[in-house]
């Protein structure tokens, strides 16, 4: 499966395997647009395909008890297996990505005639 994703590389040794991602995968046609409309693929981006991509947790809102009602305090992360993930307003899946391999962008422009 093929994600597109900012470059970490040199912030992250042996990025990017067990990296969560709340990015869906990409298919090969969407990837010049994705890389044109996208704000922060703009700043660096590299196609990564993926061997395993197993859900891991949840990204969203984090609330505590309030007064009278739940009060949000921050967005997060958190695996299934947190106790506090019963208090999350989850707005995406996080996937943890295993087995990546490296795509460089010229080869998928290539193979879309772009090159």
């Amino acid at each position: 499966m093929l994600w597109l994703l900012r470059d970490y590389r040199d912030d992250w040794h042996n990025w990017p395997e067990v990296m969560a991602s709340v990015e869906p995968p990409i298919c090969v046609p969407c990837v010049p647009t994705s890389l044109k409309l996208c704000p922060a693929l703009r700043r660096g981006a590299v196609a990564v395909r993926v061997r395993e991509f197993p859900i891991s947790g949840v990204r969203g809102a984090l609330y505590r008890t309030g007064l009278l009602t739940p009060v949000a305090i921050e967005a997060v992360n958190l695996s299934y297996d947190d106790p506090a993930v019963r208090w999350i307003v989850a707005s995406a899946l996080v996937r943890e990505l295993r087995g990546g391999t490296l795509v460089p962008l010229s080869e998928i422009t290539e193979r879309l005639g772009m090159a």
